[in-house]
């Protein structure tokens, strides 16, 4: 990690020292940072956090024998501690302070959805120009996870590639503190955590309150497809990226290949270059479009981000596409909302397309609507569609009343021994629906069928 004293740490904290003995604070480095009691290891700084089932605290003893430096505690104990009002706040004062002391350029990649998928193809094609790129991981893109990223950042890193998610207002606003980034690409503004954020007009003043705290001399990389994005009015300088040739970074010549990969022409300023992506889909392109659109601010070539994009691989559960002896399955069950859904079912090819969908979370008090015109887009786009969950239902119900006769109801645990008896050699399969509704475990019994 970036070099940090025990007094800098204490001071970025904005905690005191307790019971440090004769360690001078002034000289005392810090190996790592760590909120997990088994990652501790000599010289860590171990952060208490009282979380719903565990409370980090009981671990402090044993942090400290595995040879950790101190704690940060929001308790007065015996070892070594940082005492804070909030152990949570100090830790993101900490990622704060190490990202202002790196000097190294962030972007922060924004949205309701296509964040993971943008986020990874701009740290693939930045990697063709830079040896050393820090990108999220995970889903270490919140409050908690934001600053353990930062914690990652040493000295050889050139750039990093931070992926931003929220669900509330005021969230976004704490990020950008932490994230301070040059550049924030804004991936879409969608019908997402409206539980929290009621409408799109919700989504776009959560999604904007990072802005102010965009560094000088920074700009913005905006959807210009997303007609919330083209309304706004940024207060600092944007680029509007998109597949149409107004665009100087665009896209021509779109063609998908099964769902092996997408072909185009990738039009970079006054270049052209042929691209092969290995993902399917035209959301897939605007990403790609995205990527790229931020490569040609940081002055890369056309063929740095062909190869970049060409490098390309899927993260965890998000439009993973395997080869299985039954069928052509496409994980997508990572998160969901209305658009990403509509995008995953449009970019389905095969024999017979066929869709196992769950509830879509935090959609507020129209989530029902929203669940029954999914499943009239699913009539009209899917050959068969098998449903899960109390909200699932209203998929379902939304393509019987639209007059699609293959829609079957099942559950989480009976949906893959009910596909298994269903399914034909050809078949393409699509597993998506809200993280929460926990499809990976059905993925995981499909992936047994090979």
């Amino acid at each position: 990690m970036i070099e940090l004293t025990l007094k800098e740490a204490a001071k970025a904290a904005g905690g005191r020292l307790v019971n440090c003995g004769s360690m001078d604070a002034e000289t005392a480095l810090i190996s790592s940072i760590t909120l997990d009691s088994r990652r501790v290891e000599q010289g860590s700084l171990f952060v208490a956090i009282k979380g719903e089932r565990v409370d980090g605290h009981s671990y402090i003893q044993m942090a400290m024998e595995k040879g950790a430096l101190c704690a940060i505690s929001e308790n007065e104990v015996e070892d070594p501690h940082i005492r804070v009002k909030s152990s949570l706040e100090a830790m993101q004062g900490i990622a704060a302070y190490i990202r202002q002391k790196s000097g190294i350029p962030v972007i922060a990649v924004v949205g309701s959805v296509g964040k993971t998928t943008t986020r990874r193809m701009i740290s693939c094609v930045l990697e063709q120009k830079f040896e050393h790129v820090l990108s999220t991981e995970g889903n270490f893109n919140n409050e908690f996870g934001l600053p353990q990223m930062l914690f990652r950042l040493e000295g050889f890193h050139e750039i990093a590639v931070l992926e931003l998610g929220i669900s509330s207002f005021g969230e976004m606003e704490r990020l950008g503190r932490i994230a301070r980034p040059n550049y924030a690409v804004y991936t879409n503004i969608g019908n997402m955590h409206l539980e929290n954020l009621g409408d799109r007009d919700g989504v776009l003043k959560a999604k904007t309150e990072l802005v102010p705290y965009i560094a000088e001399g920074g700009k913005l990389f905006l959807n210009g497809a997303d007609d919330k994005l083209r309304s706004y009015a940024p207060p600092i300088p944007a680029v509007y990226f998109g597949v149409e040739e107004c665009y100087s970074v665009h896209a021509e010549g779109v063609e998908q290949f099964g769902l092996e990969r997408t072909d185009f022409t990738l039009v970079y300023r006054e270049k052209t270059v042929p691209v092969s992506l290995p993902a399917v889909g035209n959301h897939m392109v605007l990403d790609a479009v995205a990527a790229a659109t931020v490569a040609a601010e940081l002055g890369l070539s056309a063929e740095q981000v062909k190869s970049g994009l060409e490098n390309y691989s899927p993260v965890g559960h998000r439009g993973r596409v395997e080869k299985l002896a039954m069928l052509t399955l496409v994980d997508d069950c990572y998160n969901a909302g209305p658009d990403s859904m509509r995008a995953s079912i449009s970019a389905l090819k095969g024999a017979r397309r066929i869709a196992l969908l769950g509830d879509m979370l935090e959609l507020g008090e129209n989530e029902e609507a929203l669940h029954k015109s999914l499943g009239e887009f699913c009539a009209e786009n899917l050959d068969a569609l098998f449903t899960v969950g109390r909200l699932g239902e209203k998929i379902a119900e939304g393509a019987r009343e639209k007059g699609m006769k293959e829609v079957y109801s099942t559950s989480v645990e009976n949906a893959a021994d009910e596909l298994k008896n269903y399914v034909k050699a050809g078949d393409v399969l699509l597993v998506k629906a809200s993280r929460g509704m926990h499809l990976e475990d059905v993925v995981e019994r499909i992936m047994t069928w090979r």
